[in-house]
């Protein structure tokens, strides 16, 4: 079992990294067409930290690194965007996880159910902001980019998750 101590220093490393794949993903943005789209990395650590320390602990290492996203590079719209989608995509992912009896989903299946509701939860909040009308056909595209994002996070994920310490979710 984790000391107090041990633990917090593992979540402010988690933390880190998912801060500095977000701002490495920043400098090399995706030559698509539609604004935004991104394939993630951050949220290759919130599905690592799910799986190993449960929601809980994903939860705080998401939510601490989304405010520290929007102090250093965005602004308080930006951090509304990536709370909805982060908040969304998260308890959809530990609800899968949570029902193992009936769903049988590996990190990549529940990963790209994080993805398309990260994005969905974003679209969400641009309507809002904006009308639903006006990013309307946007849809397709964000439900398709989460798709291919949440795939490659999840292979991502079983690969780490075989070669990582297996946790005590303390």
């Amino acid at each position: 079992m984790k000391s107090r101590t041990a633990k917090i220093t593992e979540l402010a490393i988690y933390t880190a990294v998912a801060f500095i794949f977000s701002y490495i993903e920043s400098l090399f943005p995706l030559p698509l067409p539609f604004p935004g789209i991104k394939l993630g990395l951050a949220n290759l650590i919130i599905v690592l930290v799910l799986y190993r320390d449960g929601f809980k602990n994903a939860f705080l290492v998401s939510m601490v690194r989304n405010l520290l996203n929007a102090f250093t590079f965005g602004s308080l719209f930006s951090f509304f965007y990536s709370l909805a989608g982060s908040i969304l995509s998260l308890v959809v992912m530990a609800l899968l996880l949570a029902d193992k009896k009936h769903l049988r989903l590996s990190p990549m299946g529940v990963s790209v159910a994080g993805g398309v509701l990260h994005n969905i939860g974003q679209f969400v909040v641009a309507a809002f902001l904006v009308g639903p009308t006006a990013i309307l056909p946007y849809l397709p595209f964000l439900y398709f980019a989460g798709m291919i994002a949440g795939a490659l996070i999840g292979i991502f994920a079983i690969l780490c998750l075989k070669r990582l310490p297996v946790s005590n979710k303390n």
